[in-house]
């Protein structure tokens, strides 16, 4: 009899081992989903979702397969789905931005892009998914803007809000190309000072660019009479300010500013300041009150002491600054990490500078490295004193975003499974091999790009397991 028991205890402890050590079915569903077997893998969780409808991992594996057999619409359907069962679910956002992604839902994938890194404060992959959201930023400009050209005959300049102002490129009339910089930088500056009226809206920068860029326009263009009242319309702005600005000695310049209105193209303001170029930022300070006041607009105190505040007050800094703002729009990330580099170097408090290399660095990452020269700019730099020498300081065409759907090869461990290697272990495999992943970017590439065009994005990482 003790001999029977005693079977019976190894038989069934036997039992209990090889079945709590057999693998689950979702191990198995991972590993087809693993080994490109979407097929099969999204008929088992069909088949356990009904049994189990309340399983999150089912559902979540399910949109995994969906969203490897490129079926985007479903697979939204399942990860919206996941999210209402768990509003924490990270890898949902994720796949869910995702998805809307290679779909060209640009505002979507931000959308959730942006989740995503709310649910993963610390995550791992929190700067490279910032940084995305920046590229995808820039693509759903480039598609606005091709919109806009599109339903170019029906848009009606009559319904633009008169609160809407748009700043185009300044140019350079004088003869120092070390100043090219300042035709984006000053334009940067004076859309963030009246950014911070609250009674204005203005067109942002990226969105400027994208449809310079679609429109193929050129530096005589830019400045061309005729053209500022179809780029106002264009960009949905009932007023636009242009300038020029040129050197009167050395040490001193001028700048000239213009406000028009869209519709009649007649002036509302015409205004000028001259003084010394250490004190470019007071110089464009006093422009921004002078347009503000020629303009009948009243602010705030509150408005008045934000609009005084400068990101620096090293000119040297602000034209690296500036150049890098132009490299960061021809796709040049190498480029812009440096110039934005030389700029926080010459200004350690230079915050934006700072936070401008960061991303751009990021973007070098993602995108991949371009050339150190463009077909059409060449750039000295002479670190020892304020002075830096290029050519045009307007990018007239380019593929800055390089932003493509993501690959679709599933990824060695589509989700982050334990036992699936260290997370910073994958994510420089993923940097590493993005040089495998070789495409041109979306852009118009009518005019030269880059001498090395930017590449499509990798596949987006796998989200860290929660």
């Amino acid at each position: 009899m003790n001999r029977v028991i005693r079977l019976f205890v190894i038989v069934a402890t036997g039992a209990c081992f090889f079945t709590s050590c057999g693998p689950s079915l979702s191990d198995i569903t991972i590993s087809l989903i693993e080994q490109g077997r979407n097929d099969e893998a999204l008929a088992r969780m069909r088949r356990a979702v009904v049994l189990e409808p309340d399983e999150v991992e089912y559902h979540r594996l399910m949109g995994i397969a969906l969203y490897n057999k490129k079926q985007y619409a479903d697979a939204i359907k399942v990860f919206d789905k996941v999210l209402k069962m768990d509003d924490e679910d990270d890898q949902a956002a994720y796949y869910l931005a995702a998805c809307y992604e290679a779909n060209k839902d640009y505002n979507k994938a931000i959308q959730y892009y942006r989740l995503y890194n709310e649910l993963t404060f610390f995550g791992e992959y929190r700067e490279l998914v910032e940084t995305r959201i920046k590229l995808l930023y820039r693509q759903q400009m480039e598609l606005e803007a091709q919109r806009a050209l599109q339903m170019e005959k029906q848009l009606d300049v009559a319904k633009i809000p008169t609160n809407t102002i748009a700043i185009l490129y300044f140019e350079n009339k004088g003869q120092k190309t070390e100043l090219n910089p300042l035709q984006k930088g000053l334009a940067e500056m004076l859309i963030t000072d009246l950014s911070k009226v609250k009674s204005l809206k203005v067109v942002e920068r990226i969105r400027l660019q994208q449809l310079i860029e679609e429109m193929n326009l050129g530096e005589t263009e830019l400045v061309d009479q005729k053209t500022a009242p179809r780029l106002g319309k264009l960009l949905g702005a009932y007023r636009l300010v242009k300038g020029s600005y040129f050197e009167l000695t050395d040490n001193k310049m001028n700048i000239d500013a213009f406000v028009a209105k869209t519709r009649t193209g007649e002036l509302d303001v015409s205004t000028n300041i001259t003084g010394n170029m250490q004190e470019f930022f007071r110089l464009e300070k006093e422009l921004v009150f002078k347009i503000i006041k020629e303009m009948n607009i009243k602010i705030t105190d509150e408005e008045r002491e934000a609009i005084l505040e400068v990101p620096t007050e090293n000119f040297f800094a602000f034209l690296q600054y500036a150049r890098g703002l132009d490299y960061e729009d021809r796709g040049m990330y190498t480029q812009a990490f440096e110039a934005y580099s030389r700029a926080a170097a010459a200004d350690p408090n230079f915050i934006q500078a700072k936070t401008n290399a960061s991303s751009a660095k990021k973007s070098e990452q993602l995108v991949g490295t371009t050339s150190s020269q463009s077909s059409n700019q060449q750039t000295q730099t002479q670190e020892g004193q304020n002075q830096s020498k290029e050519g045009t300081g307007i990018t007239t065409k380019s593929s800055a975003s390089g932003l493509g759907s993501p690959s679709l090869v599933p990824s060695s461990n589509p989700m982050n499974r334990p036992g699936g290697g260290n997370i910073g272990d994958r994510l420089n495999n993923l940097i590493g091999n993005i040089n495998n992943n070789l495409n041109p970017g979306t852009g118009n590439q009518n005019q030269p790009p880059p001498a090395a065009l930017p590449r499509k994005l990798p596949e987006p990482p796998s989200p860290p397991s929660r």
